[in-house]
């Protein structure tokens, strides 16, 4: 799916009109809506997200992924693990289709042997702190909350789960009750998430540096998926394409393989 200027006629529900505000305006005020009402909306959020449950997603996603904590490895064993990035838009249903068809089912099988990141497709006004996204502020929002998630919970297992779990419904992103949903089928506090997002305006800032790591990259299309530095296949318009190799799982996985140690 290819960047677009997003519309500005776009009518939008109470929670993501906030998230418009919150990021297009800048200076003393952006300050006071990021600190103040943000954490007003998501704190509704954590009141509904007391009780976790175990990293079991019974609808969204694969109950036998890493069933077993990851084992702590030495640094050089980490040093020597393949880079693996996807670069995507959250209200994508090409960023959906590349985590289940490819992403998710690789993982499975080659989590041990790979240093995973996500990355999302967006803009940024050079000129003030302002950033936007082609599916609107509710788009950039929920980027935002995944980031948080990545951050707060660096083990890929639940932050990764968690991401899948949102962008399978993609079209709901940010309401609250997939939030909610999501964060408790795969044990996140969203006390936590609600720090990140709303602290000095940490999350708006994780946004941007992620929007600019995908610009440096000259990535335009969501999802494009990267291993070693290099594009290996790229989702888009409901089709794979410029996949060297094929894109197939079992392709991955034996790229990985031979790029590994």
């Amino acid at each position: 799916m290819a960047l677009q200027p997003p519309h500005s006629d776009e009518k939008l529900p109470a929670y993501e009109s906030t998230a418009r505000v919150v990021l297009k305006q800048h200076g003393p005020r952006r300050h006071y809506l990021v600190r103040r009402v943000i954490p007003a909306i998501l704190t509704i959020l954590v009141i509904c997200s007391l009780f976790r449950t175990a990293f079991v997603c019974h609808h969204h996603y694969h109950p036998h992924l890493w069933r077993t904590p990851a084992p702590i490895v030495e640094d050089e064993a980490a040093e020597s693990k393949v880079p693996l990035e996807i670069h995507v838009m959250s209200k994508c249903p090409d960023a959906r289709d590349c985590l289940r068809e490819l992403i998710v089912p690789t993982m499975i099988q080659a989590n041990e042997k790979v240093d995973f990141a996500m990355s999302f497709i967006g803009s940024v006004d050079p000129n003030s702190d302002a950033v936007s996204c082609k599916h609107g502020p509710g788009e950039c929002l929920g980027n935002i909350i995944l980031l948080c998630a990545a951050k707060v919970y660096p083990e890929v297992k639940l932050w990764l789960g968690f991401a899948n779990c949102m962008i399978t419904d993609y079209p709901d992103i940010p309401k609250r009750d997939l939030v909610q949903s999501c964060a408790m089928e795969h044990g996140l506090d969203f006390q936590q998430l609600n720090s990140c997002i709303s602290e000095e305006g940490e999350g708006i800032d994780l946004l941007r540096a992620s929007i600019e790591r995908s610009q440096e990259n000259n990535v335009t299309r969501s999802c494009t998926v990267r291993l070693a530095g290099k594009v290996r296949c790229i989702r888009d318009g409901g089709e794979w394409y410029d996949c060297p190799g094929g894109s197939s799982v079992d392709a991955l996985v034996d790229d990985i393989n031979n790029l590994y140690g």
